[in-house]
């Protein structure tokens, strides 16, 4: 590695000087950011910083995030599970899950943060630049940007009356439509309005429903003012608007190799479209529970037509998808002399968001066939019902005759930003950049999985077999309480007097529900000094002190089954109610850098620095109703890099090798039925850069690169979908009670027992309140020296 970090430094120093002769007239043009809250070239600055300019926005297609990744090596945007989306900078992202975590890469408009989740859904318009800050940027970025920042900066107002419209369209029936308005009502006076569209239809057709799904519909506008109060004084308000509602997919489509334990297996990787073994889940068992199959042996989606297709699916409905998100700031701009300038800002910004999806991917064959053998008079009984799925304001009802699932999720946010910065233009060698920032965001997350059984169990009159068969007995009780009960006791109906528990389920908690109300308060008192040592040489000393509160009121629940902070007098009401855990984690640290940069010749720098930075803990969401908290995320990050411009101005070459070693990462993976963040350690070393050589007035050159090397440096973790780690099965499945609640299935390892959707390596029997022993849940894998998630050995681009 020293070797390495030697040969990157040569290198970089030796291309800087190699070149000096004058083979073209075209010239790299200035690229200005505002990273360090002033103007300043992309070259002077000490960081791995690219920005694109309007102009390379348009030529480089970069419509949204998406796009941006694609011309960025190393940035990477992915739709998470529910509302969120992941992020990826330098092969570093943020990977735990849950409403209370904080991001490790910042999404800012006009310098505060915009919300990366928001983002993921829209697009850009009428942008003066973008600007990609790499590693740690907390020393002067409001929002403690551990890994990275993106930093988007709207178009303002100019001084002369101008508009612009203009139209894309494209298969699909794509439209894309890009308004701007600019109007200088005054001298003092400007405003900037800009509105942009997007619809397209869908790409995947369902074949159930007959119809394209995927499509897009969305809309954002943008209101800018800027009102000179005098001389020195500025005032800036920017207010934006973005809205979708549209059938585009939350995540793709499953591939899956049924097995009847597992779901899916985990030696196969399977066929695209291709269902799990509902034996393999919760769902086997709760049909048996709900009266709908007379074993829990039973699979389904078993002669299901797997598609084997990414532009095709087959699912009981089209997904659902609406988000709107709004975002107001207002800067004051004050120039107290001609050496200091104060800066204040303020932003509030809400988002809300909801989708439904169809979760087991397919449509069931065949319908329910009922807890009576083909002849019986009772087999007669048509198993269907109208069921009611989703939450309190959101949803829809159905004929139910045959297994689904589906998915809610929904996200009511706000947050409120303050921040006051002074700047210094001193004429002296130092100078200097110092600020206070205030955060405060308020969340409520509600993620929801709903299948048909525990549809019919949340109310005993849904039930085909009430009237017929018990006269309406059933009316007024349902739940877990009373279904898996009578069910165990093989639905006798001499016990419903005992049984019979007069309340129900209501909508939001028929099946797995997540409600998360968090809180995140942050106080940071952050700057940095700069000081000249001569002409050439300089040197910054950055630092952040941060504050940070996470109070985090959850309520996780499977059903009444496992929800152990529910009580029963809410459960009698027969209205839902938010019974929550309520953890509160209190984090302060203190994070700094400290960088030197060197001027070898004019337009030819090299520069190394050492950033440090924190990110807040927090905690785990989980059914057990017991608080699960995680540690802070401390990370170091040391650069070393150089920025020229070469051939009279022909050649720009800019590089950088960095490595980053991070203590107590935070990595999630799945707990039964829910996902647990864990902390670890992380090195992650790297080499990128970006070279444009134009080879005459109208060719140019364009390369990026990114090569990364990532390492997990202490970790275990148990596979979820293989709770021993083995590497062969023998597919097969072995009922060890007659109704099939408990089976087990062969590996190389050995046994794995499976019930209720949950494994062990031991015989349990979570319905008979006998869960797995701890010794029971798997054999842990050290996953030391694996690499990271979305790990990217490498990332060229290369424009011609």
């Amino acid at each position: 590695m020293n070797n390495f970090l030697k040969l990157t430094f040569s290198l970089c120093a030796c291309f800087s000087l190699v070149f000096s002769s004058d083979l073209v007239s075209q010239e790299i043009e200035e690229v200005v950011v505002t990273a360090t809250k002033k103007e300043e070239s992309i070259q002077d600055l000490a960081i791995s910083v690219e920005a694109f300019s309007a102009s390379d926005i348009d030529n480089n297609m970069v419509e949204d995030f998406s796009d941006l990744a694609e011309v960025v090596p190393g940035l990477i945007i992915d739709k998470a599970i529910g509302s969120g989306a992941s992020y990826s900078m330098r092969g570093v992202g943020s990977y735990g899950v849950g409403a209370a975590v904080v991001g490790s890469l910042v999404v800012n408009m006009n310098g505060h943060e915009y919300g990366s989740s928001a983002l993921a859904e829209i697009g850009f318009h009428d942008l003066e630049r973008i600007e990609v800050l790499k590693g740690p940027q907390g020393t002067l970025s409001g929002r403690n940007a551990v890994q990275g920042l993106v930093n988007i900066v709207s178009a303002r107002p100019t001084s002369e009356w101008s508009g612009s419209f203009d139209v894309a369209a494209g298969n699909y029936n794509s439209t894309r439509s890009n308004l701007m308005l600019n109007m200088p009502f005054s001298d003092r006076i400007g405003a900037r309005l800009s509105y942009s569209m997007f619809e397209r239809d869908g790409t995947i057709e369902n074949v159930y429903t007959g119809n394209d799904i995927d499509g897009r519909d969305a809309y954002g506008i943008r209101l800018s003012v800027d009102f000179d109060i005098s001389e020195t004084t500025k005032l800036e308000f920017t207010h934006d608007r973005s809205e979708t509602e549209d059938n585009r997919q939350n995540i793709g489509i499953i591939v899956c190799a049924p097995h009847p334990v597992f779901g899916c297996s985990p030696f196969e990787r399977g066929t695209f479209g291709q269902s799990a073994d509902t034996r393999g889940s919760t769902a086997s068992i709760f049909n048996f529970i709900a009266g709908l199959n007379s074993t829990a042996d039973y699979n389904s989606y078993e002669g299901i037509n797997a598609l084997g297709s990414l532009e095709k699916v087959n699912i009981n409905r089209d997904p659902e998808h609406h988000q709107v998100f709004e975002f107001t700031m207002l800067e004051l701009n004050h120039d107290i002399s001609d050496e200091l300038q104060l800066v204040v800002k303020g932003t509030y910004s809400t988002r809300d968001y909801y989708h439904m999806g169809d979760n087991d991917y397919n449509v069931a064959v065949s319908p329910f066939p009922g807890l009576f053998p083909p002849g019986h008079p009772a087999a007669a009984i048509p198993m269907q019902w109208t069921g009611c799925f989703g939450g309190e304001g959101y949803g829809f009802c159905e004929i139910v005759d045959s297994d689904r699932t589906y998915e809610f999720a929904v996200v009511e946010s706000e947050t409120r930003q303050l921040e006051a910065t002074l700047i210094s233009n001193l004429d002296g060698p130092i100078n200097f950049v110092a600020g206070l920032y205030h955060y405060d965001f308020t969340t409520n997350n509600t993620y929801q999985v709903q299948t048909a059984s525990w549809n019919l169990i949340s109310e005993g009159a849904l039930h085909p077999y009430n009237i017929p068969l018990f006269g309406g007995a059933l009316t007024g009780s349902g739940s877990t309480d009373f279904f898996v009960p009578w069910a165990l006791s093989g639905f006798d109906a001499t016990l419903l007097p005992v049984l019979l528990n007069g309340y129900g389920a209501p909508t939001p908690i028929q099946g797995f529900i997540n409600e998360d109300h968090v809180r995140q308060k942050s106080f940071a008192i952050l700057g940095e000094v700069y000081i000249d040592l001569s002409e050439d040489t300089m040197a910054t000393v950055g630092v952040r002190y941060n504050d940070d509160t996470v109070k985090d009121s959850v309520a996780s629940c499977l059903t009444f089954f496992s929800c152990p902070n529910y009580p029963l007098s809410q459960k009698q009401s027969g209205e839902y109610g938010f019974h929550p855990t309520q953890v509160i984690e209190t984090d302060d640290a203190i994070g700094y850098k400290l960088a030197i940069q060197h001027n070898l010749a004019d337009n030819q720098m090299v520069y190394a620095s050492y950033t440090t930075a924190t990110k807040a803990g927090g905690n785990n969401p989980n059914s057990t109703g017991t608080p699960d908290p995680y540690d802070q995320e401390e990370t170091g990050v040391f650069e070393i890099g150089t920025k020229s411009i070469l051939l009279d101005g022909a050649m720009l070459f800019n590089a950088a090798y960095f490595q980053n070693t991070t203590d107590g990462m935070l990595i999630s993976s799945i707990v039964n039925a829910g996902s647990r963040n864990v902390n670890t350690d992380a090195e992650i070393n790297g080499f990128e850069g970006n070279l444009l050589f134009f080879l005459n007035e109208t060719t140019s050159i364009d390369m990026t690169w990114l090569k990364v090397d990532s390492e997990i440096t202490e970790l275990s973790l148990i596979n979820p979908v293989n709770i021993l780690n083995a590497t062969s099965g023998l597919g097969n499945r072995v009922n060890l009670d007659p109704l099939g609640a408990l089976a087990l299935t062969t590996t190389d390892k050995g046994n794995v027992f499976k019930s209720a959707g949950y494994m062990c390596t031991v015989p349990f029997n979570p319905l008979g309140g006998v869960d797995c022993p701890e010794a029971g849940l798997g054999t842990p894998v050290d996953v030391s020296g694996n690499k990271l998630p979305n790990h990217l050995n490498y990332h060229t681009g290369w424009i011609e």
